[in-house]
């Protein structure tokens, strides 16, 4: 059902693009990688759960899929050990994030909360009930940190917004809100912070923002509505998680243009990777990516797979 909801909304998003939207996309350069595997997701109940959300933690991955599993693999694709999310029945988490201080943060976002493990998965605590006051979430779907260990809460819901929280859980800021505006989200899946700066992949609008991370709004990188001049085949189809590399470059995953797109932080588009489809060199509705120094590695979730890029 909720998937079904997620599908009508994406139909009708983006300012109702017609299909043909990104039709000069090809003419964007391509990314180019020294090698391309695919990990595959152990099954639970003869079903082959799919991958939503990666995280890099030094030669570990962390993964969470749609049966509510947090999956741990080795550099090699090997799952070295998992565990289930504390309320799984109630609906699948959506993100998740190794902090500095090596607990690993989920976004339980059909539980309206955050849950903090340690590496062998033991709760080490939570954070964030239901309602749309400080400190709340309607549906918790984005997280990420800053050198300070300060962790942004990106929800979605109907009190679309980003939420900034102290190591000690205090409430720092709130910034954003639902809509089409500049500085308005619908669906904020995606955040990265880099040097004060967070950048916000603004879902179902089709583009990124840059705020300052006291709340403070800078810019939109890349949209609907194109800064004049801009070709079609900057255009973003659903953004759906966007990381930065140790170089200074976004990585933004594209959940109906089925690929990888670098951009500078600028917003100008480097290349591409990837199109829509079940073979090499495709993805089905791709819902995040995690980048290191040497690879990306993207959630490949409509393909049931892990696509491991590397540099």
């Amino acid at each position: 059902m909720a998937n079904n909801r997620l599908l009508t909304i994406l139909r009708t998003g983006c300012l109702l693009l017609p299909l043909q939207v990104g039709c000069h996309r090809e003419l964007a350069p391509s990314l180019e990688f020294s090698d391309v595997k695919y990990w595959s997701m152990p099954s639970v109940d003869h079903k082959v759960p799919a991958p939503r959300s990666l995280t890099i933690h030094g030669d570990e991955v962390y993964v969470l899929d749609t049966a509510g599993r947090v999956l741990v693999f080795d550099g090699s694709g090997t799952v070295v050990r998992s565990w289930y999310m504390p309320a799984y029945d109630v609906g699948r988490p959506e993100d998740i994030h190794v902090l500095k201080d090596g607990r690993i943060a989920v976004a339980d976002t059909h539980y309206h909360r955050v849950v903090f493990f340690d590496t062998a998965g033991n709760v080490q605590g939570m954070l964030g009930e239901f309602g749309k006051g400080p400190g709340q979430f309607i549906y918790p779907v984005a997280l990420t940190e800053d050198d300070q260990g300060n962790l942004f809460v990106g929800e979605y819901g109907g009190n679309d917004r980003v939420q900034k929280f102290s190591p000690s859980g205090e409430v720092l800021a709130n910034f954003g809100r639902f809509g089409t505006q500049e500085g308005e989200f619908q669906r904020p899946s995606g955040l990265a912070w880099s040097a004060g700066n967070v950048f916000v992949a603004d879902a179902i609008n089709c583009r990124i923002h840059v705020f300052r991370d006291d709340g403070t709004y800078l810019n939109q990188l890349v949209g609907v509505k194109q800064l004049a001049g801009r070709p079609e085949a900057d255009s973003l189809e659903y953004p759906y998680d966007v990381e930065l590399d140790g170089k200074g470059s976004l990585f933004v995953v594209e959940y109906r243009g089925g690929c990888v797109t670098q951009l500078t932080q600028a917003g100008v588009l480097v290349g591409r990777w990837g199109t829509t489809g079940t073979g090499d060199a495709h993805f089905s509705t791709p819902w995040g990516l995690a980048v290191d120094a040497n690879r990306i590695l993207v959630a490949d979730t409509g393909n049931r797979r892990i696509a491991e890029l590397r540099r």
